[in-house]
């Protein structure tokens, strides 16, 4: 049999040419692209995803392309440029090797995705609360738990109650408030990891929806009050504090390693820095580095002559801290 058309061989009276020069066997529909004009996400599927424009556009036109059931799709091929598309199919229809070509116009709609909505109305579920015992807290555990709090958020991309609503710093401490329980009680649990303490957990009522009570949490991480580098009163012993997640020190003036608590008695920022310039078995002599001042400590550990040492006073008396710890 030869086509009717153009006369080549053919199991048909139209071969595949001359019957996709005449017939759509590629079609596109109205490709429609929704994007939130603050974070950026498209709503694909249902739902917003972090991807890109040409992504978006790809899975628009999935949906919205129709092919000739016949038509064996091997390749596709799609360009873009602005809200126009061009998108090319290479494959087989019976048997026989054509490519199909379609332009498209791209209908971009503008709307603000369920989280930038929600954070614009300063929605939250929850409240994180930095707290530290007996003492407030340093600026430098506020900036850690601040970028603890930006990492956790920043791995939720797609979780339409991933966002910080607002920070409030207070006479006591810092509250962020989180819109969702969920990364509240995620935050809380990494501050307590990095700096030891204790999590409070508590609720509240704040309205109803589809005939349930709706709750916001509060989560209370209180720090423990020494911090590193702190000396506490411990067991009738003074400690150097080296680890205070895990409550772990050194003792002085034994030097050994052994758990820790209790009472900050010396704080680290009035530890001194000195330089031993006399040593025996009981005591050594040290000269401060800032004021030049000469003190006499109790030996610690092997100090020697020359050493650059830590320095501390309680209750009248000098003590040494090697400057290696």
């Amino acid at each position: 049999m030869r086509c009717a058309l153009c006369g080549r061989e053919s199991d048909r009276s139209l071969c595949a040419r001359c019957y996709a020069e005449r017939n759509s066997i590629v079609e596109v529909g109205k490709v429609r692209v929704e994007t939130c004009p603050r974070c950026g996400f498209y709503r694909v599927g249902g739902r917003w995803r972090d991807i890109s424009y040409n992504s978006a556009v790809e899975e628009s036109l999935r949906k919205s392309l129709v092919v000739h059931p016949e038509f064996e799709v091997k390749e596709v091929e799609l360009f873009l440029n602005g809200d126009r598309g061009y998108v090319k199919l290479k494959g087989k229809l019976w048997g026989e090797e054509l490519e199909q070509f379609c332009e498209f116009k791209i209908y971009i709609k503008k709307i603000l995705c369920e989280r930038c909505s929600r954070e614009a109305g300063g929605y939250y579920e929850s409240i994180v609360q930095l707290r530290a015992k007996n003492r407030k807290l340093s600026r430098e555990e506020i900036e850690i738990t601040n970028s603890i709090v930006v990492e956790v958020i920043n791995g939720e991309r797609e979780n339409m109650k991933a966002f910080l609503t607002k920070v409030v710093e207070r006479k006591e401490g810092v509250d962020y408030y989180i819109g969702s329980r969920d990364i509240g009680r995620k935050i809380s649990r990494k501050i307590a990891e990095r700096f030891g303490g204790t999590i409070t957990e508590s609720k509240k009522i704040c309205g109803r929806k589809d005939g349930r009570d709706v709750f916001r949490f509060t989560y209370s991480v209180r720090l423990p009050e020494y911090r590193k580098g702190d000396i506490v009163k411990y067991k009738d012993r003074l400690v150097y504090i080296t680890n205070p997640r895990l409550g772990r020190g050194i003792s002085i003036p034994e030097m050994n390693s052994v758990s820790a608590g209790g009472r900050v008695v010396v704080k680290r920022e009035e530890i001194e820095e000195g330089i031993a310039v006399n040593v025996d078995d009981y005591a050594a002599e040290i000269i401060k580095t800032e004021s030049g001042e000469t003190v006499v400590a109790e030996s610690t550990g092997n100090i020697k002559v020359g050493d650059t040492v830590n320095l501390f006073k309680y209750k009248g008396k000098y003590y040494l801290i090697p400057k290696l710890i």
